[in-house]
């Protein structure tokens, strides 16, 4: 455990506190215990329980993997900019150069904003943790000033993968697309019977996310409707069905660092997502997890506003010009 490496990510940190508390945004802190948890089918969990003094039992709980649920709670009833610095959960992750079961996120909603109003924030944000410019000499920072890359998914496939997202619509398409670029993790056509949004993660992961520029942040923004998420739609054209939600990731140095979405705040699509969602969660998680089936209720009277997650770890990570979170961590899990 290095001394300076330590006193740099709390630099970091007193920093990005101070950014928000200048733009008079809330701080909180919610619990890192809940009864229920959003259903999200790909992440997986981490349960304990809590055993009642009497003897009589005990009360499964699980460790949040994102303080998302407890703040939505209080958004909908308190519509107020927040953000929080909170230790996270996730199981079933590698422990090593970018992951950590137990990680820091930096969570941040701002009402009244959209996706777009978010990235120029996230801009702000990182390049207030960046020393002034030099007068003299080279900048070792420029690599992170900004403006950053802006690329939709659309033109992020056409340029890396040679086709548009659009284009292809439904999953025998999508599934011909990656035949023809040799992705065969089975036999050729087994791909046939993949789902579209099994075969877009596919072609996303080996055909455009390691190919995504290096030398500057890239905001990705735009994701395919048909990935759901808790997002609000792009309006479609007349006539025609949503196509991507308001969503972005941004990647530094290669390595997805934040996820952005304009929040949904219609409570009949929250409750259909968590429907759906619940449902594979109970076929097939390794940790299955209560889910509140009156949750979506809240959002008839949620505000509009954007809400992003950024990994801390990763940014502190990239700050220092490092490739691997481990050194910042101050006790990297061991097992």
């Amino acid at each position: 455990m290095d001394l300076e490496q330590l006193r740099f990510r709390a630099r970091v940190l007193r920093r990005i506190r101070e950014f928000f508390w200048d733009r008079d945004y809330l701080e909180l802190d919610t619990p890192a215990l809940s009864k229920t948890l959003i259903p999200e089918t790909c992440l997986e969990v981490f349960k304990t329980e809590y055993v009642i003094p009497d003897g009589s039992g005990a009360k499964p709980l699980y460790l949040v993997p994102s303080p998302e649920i407890y703040i939505k709670r209080l958004l909908a009833r308190r519509p107020v900019s927040v953000f929080q610095l909170s230790k996270c959960y996730r199981n079933v992750e590698s422990c090593g150069r970018i992951h950590s079961p137990e990680f820091t996120m930096l969570e941040y909603y701002t009402m009244g904003a959209t996706y777009r109003e978010s990235a120029a924030l996230t801009e702000a944000l990182i390049a207030s943790l960046l020393p002034d410019v030099p007068e003299h000499g080279e900048d070792p920072f420029s690599c992170l000033r900004p403006p950053f890359t802006r690329l939709s998914m659309d033109e992020a496939f056409y340029r890396y993968a040679g086709f548009y997202l659009s284009d292809s619509p439904d999953a025998v398409q999508l599934a011909e697309r990656a035949a023809a670029l040799g992705l065969y993790p089975q036999e050729p056509e087994a791909l046939f019977l993949w789902p579209w949004d099994d075969l877009y993660e596919l072609l996303f992961v080996q055909c455009v996310e390691p190919y995504l520029p290096q030398n500057k942040p890239v905001f990705l923004f735009d994701y395919p409707a048909q990935v759901p998420c808790l997002a609000k739609d792009v309006p479609p054209a007349a006539g025609g069905e949503p196509l991507w939600k308001e969503r972005w990731e941004l990647y530094i140095n290669g390595i997805e660092t934040a996820n952005c979405y304009s929040e949904e705040t219609d409570p009949h699509k929250i409750k259909a997502y968590f429907d759906r969602e619940s449902a594979e969660k109970a076929a097939h998680a390794r940790v299955p997890h209560a889910v509140d089936k009156d949750y979506w209720k809240q959002f008839a009277s949620f505000p509009a506003c954007s809400g992003t997650a950024l990994g801390a770890d990763r940014l502190i990570a990239a700050l220092a010009g490092c490739k691997t979170i481990e050194p910042y961590l101050p006790f990297p899990l061991e097992l």
